[in-house]
């Protein structure tokens, strides 16, 4: 579960309880009629059905694998270039019988291992379990849509219970929903709630719009249902907004629409694809439209158009305005950005601009997205880039990698992205270094530098040549 938020306590709570307890102590003697507690026992009747119909659907996934060193309130640069051993514990989704699952993309990031722990009423058809419980299974990331925050997972087993999909787009603010999850590895808690907002923004990038709700969600919960009175999910639970680190009723989830449709190109192709038109939108204020004299005080304003793009070729300028796409009206950044989610390359997509008082409609051509992170530990897969041989994570020098470091002489070797926190290996190598060569061996990608590093037994001598700065040096150490 991802938090946002500070330490908070609330003095309020105990006087409250005190009031509650006085208040039962006045009503003691007074007993509740059959027909009065009829309604409460069929209110109780209708959850406990809807718990034990998404009950079997929901899993619990242990991780293991590497993680940015949490940032603590050390030195930022320092924090962010650290990767350390992760144990976490999150929820899943069962949405196919045949073993696909899905959770959150920060649940598995980083992951060596991952393991699914069915409910344990389930009775699988067939299956592979990986240990001597029933029940538990090593799992597959399918592929991950970050922007999203979304996994598919792979286990191997037939038969599951799965659980329907709601259409999102009828969910209304005050609707009853229920959250299902493991919290603290609590298996299967329930929490109750209703729809505060149905189309919030995460305030990040070009993330889509969640689901909000004061349904109780905790540490756990992440990729846990978001459910309706019928127990069909409507959402996959992402975030939380947080000041005291537990719930307090700001809870977010993906909706169902967007998870069916990442989750169908995630099983199909491993990924999900976002094209682009090259425009850099930002909110409107009212500071921003002021000082523009514009004639809207709110809305999407075109912060850049990306050199030859297909917006720039349409003739779209910075400072227009986008009022619709594809005849629906815009008003956020998610909004926004979820219109691109069912466009492939090569589509069209009709656009209508406000630039000055007058409005005009174009077309721009759906392009291949520029989806790359700027920070280089965002592009690599951890697992296969950590060198315990010298206590980093490295990537292999490509065109995307070089972006990240500008200024390089070389154009072929081995980019030091983070070291792994705690490591005792004394290489002398920190981030941003370009591993060239190894005992005057060159190395072209981090696979031939681990096998060249295998070679060496320890006490041997390890020569590694390298770009620092724009400039050629040497490290030399002794194989661990």
């Amino acid at each position: 579960m991802l938090f946002i938020g500070s330490n908070i306590t609330n003095g309020a709570l105990p006087l409250f309880g005190g009031i509650l307890f006085c208040c039962a102590g006045l009503h003691a003697q007074q007993p509740v009629s059959a027909s009065d507690a009829e309604p409460l026992k069929q209110l109780s009747s209708s959850i406990q059905n809807i718990v034990a119909k998404v009950s079997p659907a929901i899993v619990r996934v242990e991780v293991k694998g590497y993680g940015r060193v949490d940032d603590d309130g050390e030195d930022e640069e320092t924090t962010n270039h650290l990767v350390t051993k992760k144990e976490s514990l999150a929820s899943g989704i069962i949405l196919e019988s045949d073993g696909y699952i899905v959770t959150n993309a920060h649940v598995v990031a980083g992951s060596r291992r991952v393991r699914v722990t069915l409910d344990q009423k389930v009775t699988v058809a067939h299956g592979r379990t990986t240990s001597n419980a029933a029940g538990e299974f090593s799992a597959v990331v399918v592929g991950t849509f970050a922007e999203a925050d979304l996994a598919l997972l792979k286990i191997e087993a037939t038969g599951l219970p799965v659980l329907p999909l709601a259409d999102s787009s009828t969910i209304q603010p005050g609707q009853v929903v229920f959250a299902v999850g493991n919290p603290e590895g609590l298996n299967n808690s329930v929490s109750m709630g209703v729809v505060s907002a149905v189309a919030r923004e995460r305030g990040a990038g070009l993330s889509p719009a969640y689901i909000q709700s004061d349904a109780a969600i905790n540490p756990g919960s992440s990729g846990g249902a978001l459910v309706d009175i019928q127990g069909n999910l409507i959402g996959v639970t992402s975030f939380i907004v947080t000041e005291g680190g537990g719930s307090e009723g700001l809870g977010f989830a993906l909706p169902s629409a967007l998870v069916h449709l990442i989750c169908g190109e995630l099983k199909a192709k491993g990924r999900f694809e976002v094209g682009d038109i090259g425009l850099r939108l930002q909110a409107i204020t009212p500071t921003m439209a002021s000082g523009l004299h514009l004639a809207r005080t709110s809305g999407l304003i075109v912060a850049d158009v990306i050199p030859g793009s297909s917006a720039e070729a349409v003739g779209i300028h910075a400072q227009d305005i986008i009022l619709q796409v594809d005849g629906n009206a815009v008003d956020s950044l998610a909004q926004y950005a979820t219109s691109f989610y069912t466009k492939r390359v090569e589509d069209r997509m009709e656009l209508t601009i406000l630039r000055g008082v007058d409005s005009f409609t174009t077309k721009a051509t759906i392009q291949k997205g520029d989806g790359d992170p700027d920070d280089v530990l965002d592009q690599i897969d951890m697992q296969t880039s950590m060198l315990q041989q010298l206590g980093v994570v490295a990537v292999t020098l490509n065109e995307k990698t070089l972006r990240t470091a500008p200024g390089l002489r070389s154009r072929a070797g081995v980019l030091v992205a983070s070291r792994v926190a705690q490591s005792d290996v004394r290489t002398g190598l920190v981030v941003g270094d370009l591993i060239r060569s190894v005992n005057g061996t060159s190395v072209q990608t981090v696979e031939t530098l681990r096998s060249l590093l295998q070679k060496y037994r320890s006490g041997e001598s390890v020569v590694l040549q390298i770009e620092r700065h724009g400039k050629l040096r040497y490290l030399s150490f002794e194989n661990d």
